[in-house]
């Protein structure tokens, strides 16, 4: 009876749970179309939640999925931008509504309150249940495309609010149309060690055709040895023409379920294990983004099952095997690719192993690696690559804007999980030092800033990537420019004071804006470049001292005064 009760329980708990999720709103006042879903394949992340399409324009009302209090708002010049979190105690889901233009007045006037205290415009609040109270459907926001949006849109979220699990909020009923299938365009087979695919020890990719609505391979792989599958497959819907995300892939073998892989929840923590569930070389060669339907050891995703083998698929025969994959998408719209597959155990040479040296090394994925030269000196925490490598070292003569020779670490087509440390030596005056830093580049005059802190003739960095580094230097000032602000400006009906600040080398770190000594609130949209100040209804009529200091990433300074008549 106790075991009986306590199921009831649970039971009527996830019931109510359910009921109340179905009773969520749109966050939008329109037919939802989706530019992105759950669970979608982006650089180093899932894609937490679902990109709503808001007719190609900023400021449409974003309104409360449900009655609740906003227990978190963040403005970030990157990212999300300006979001806001709202927490609903009845369904224990937290909302989040991101990339917005601005908020509604009450939000507002909390928000530039901290701002204002903090004299900063990046800033990151957690509030309690009494703060600000929401209602269902209450405008909080208008929708915008700010932070690391590349068009207007709604990033919006559902998660789990004690966990902080983001989780699929196309479960939730939000009307969507969507009667389309996933689409599969090709499938990659893996050619382990000594594995013969069609003759060859390398891995080989077979587009896709489609015959009476049948999906297949024009010929059948000849395998012999363990091999694995990868698929490149994306999903659409109705009235859109976005390549989404698919939902779940299962793969049989001989009828058998032996992997399976799916997106109803996901976890921050874990995310970047993306590019152990992605071929990330194939993507940085070709831009497709192949779900591989196997496990690599250092893959600590929690999104499979009925894995068997960890989806490598080894045969001991010389027979003709059916191999099917499913996709699917949350609606339970389907395809399924079916084509065979011949195993042969004919004898074969082995594969001959790199003998390490100076400029090779193995690296394991479980354990520390190292390696050190005259020039340079790597450490890599354990866990930092998805599999074991054969890393590979190369040094190519210094060329214009570098400072001493450019260091081939290992390749940019293998993903790094965890920050290394980098430590390159070179002789440089102690006058420059202090605008020197470690960046990489991609050998054609490109540089993206890494840092670094110098101990005597070495400096020392971490990164999380592998690629081309080298030493350079940024003497260079930013770059300020008034759009509609000059000395002298008589402001009569603008609304606004707008800026561009750019700087080609070590990038932005820092501004600040003021009027007549004290601090303003500046928004910055750094695709952009722009800075924006909104006129405060409190400035007096009259003449004014507008101030902007802006500081790159090496501490070098520009600074713009002008007087202005309000």
């Amino acid at each position: 009876m106790k075991f009986l009760k306590y199921y009831l329980i649970i039971v009527i708990i996830i019931s109510s749970k359910e009921v109340s999720s179905q009773q969520y709103s749109s966050p939008l006042d329109f037919n939802l179309l989706l530019s992105g879903t759950f669970g979608e394949l982006r650089n180093n992340h899932f894609h937490a939640g679902i990109d709503i399409k808001t007719e190609g324009v900023e400021g449409q009302k974003v309104r409360s999925i449900s009655d609740g209090y906003v227990s978190r708002i963040k403005v970030s010049t990157s990212g999300y931008g300006k979001a806001i979190y709202i927490t609903h105690p009845k369904s224990g889901h937290t909302s989040v509504y991101a990339h917005l233009q601005k908020f509604n007045k009450k939000i507002s006037r909390f928000v530039k309150k901290k701002q204002y205290e903090r004299e900063s415009f990046e800033i990151n609040i957690f509030l309690n249940d009494t703060t600000l109270k929401i209602k269902q459907g209450e405008i909080i926001a208008l929708s915008g495309n700010t932070g690391g949006s590349n068009g207007a849109h709604l990033h919006f979220e559902i998660r789990d609010t004690k966990s902080e699990h983001p989780i699929n909020p196309l479960q939730f009923n939000f009307k969507v149309v969507d009667n389309i299938s996933p689409l599969i365009k090709k499938i990659k087979i893996y050619a382990f060690d000594t594995t013969l695919v069609d003759g060859y020890n390398r891995d080989k990719i077979y587009p896709i055709k489609q015959y009476n609505n049948i999906l297949t391979i024009d010929e059948t792989p000849i395998v012999n040895g363990s091999f694995a599958l990868a698929i490149f497959t994306y999903d659409k819907a109705d009235y859109a023409y976005n390549k989404n995300g698919i939902y779940s892939i299962k793969v049989f073998i001989d009828n058998t379920l032996s992997y399976q892989f799916e997106v109803n929840e996901l976890d921050f923590s874990t995310t970047r294990y993306i590019n152990a569930h992605i071929d990330y070389c194939e993507n940085k060669l070709s831009k497709n983004r192949y779900h591989r339907c196997f496990k690599l050891p250092n893959n600590k995703l929690l999104n499979y099952s009925n894995l068997i083998n960890n989806g490598i698929i080894s045969f001991k025969d010389t027979l003709l095997h059916s191999v099917d994959i499913i996709v699917n998408d949350i609606y339970k719209n389907e395809s399924k690719l079916s084509f065979k597959i011949k195993s042969t155990n004919n004898p074969f040479l082995k594969k001959c192993t790199l003998p390490e040296d100076t400029f090779n090394k193995m690296f394991h994925y479980d354990a520390i690696n190292k390696f050190t030269t005259n020039d340079i000196k790597i450490e890599m925490p354990a866990y930092s690559i998805y599999e074991d490598i054969m890393f590979k070292y190369q040094i190519t003569n210094s060329v214009k804007d570098t400072y001493g020779n450019i260091y081939s670490i290992h390749n940019e087509n293998t993903p790094v999980h965890l920050k290394y440390t980098l430590e390159i030596k070179a002789d440089i005056a102690d006058s420059l030092k202090s605008k020197t830093y470690i960046a990489s580049t991609d050998l054609s005059g490109n540089y993206w800033y890494h840092g670094g802190k110098w101990e005597k003739n070495r400096i020392k960095t971490k990164v999380r990537e592998f690629g081309d580094f080298c030493i350079v230097a940024d003497t260079i000032n930013p770059e300020i420019k008034g759009v509609n602000i000059f000395p002298g400006k008589k402001i009569n009906k603008q609304t606004s004071i707008k800026l561009t600040i750019k700087d080609k080398h070590s990038g932005i770190k820092s501004f600040r804006g003021e009027i007549d000594g004290k601090w303003i609130l500046m928004d910055y949209d750094y695709k952009e470049s722009v800075l924006r100040y909104d006129i405060e209804n409190d400035l007096k009529k009259g003449k004014h001292t507008f101030k902007l200091n802006v500081t790159d990433n090496v501490g070098n300074e520009s600074n713009y005064n002008s007087t202005f008549i309000y």
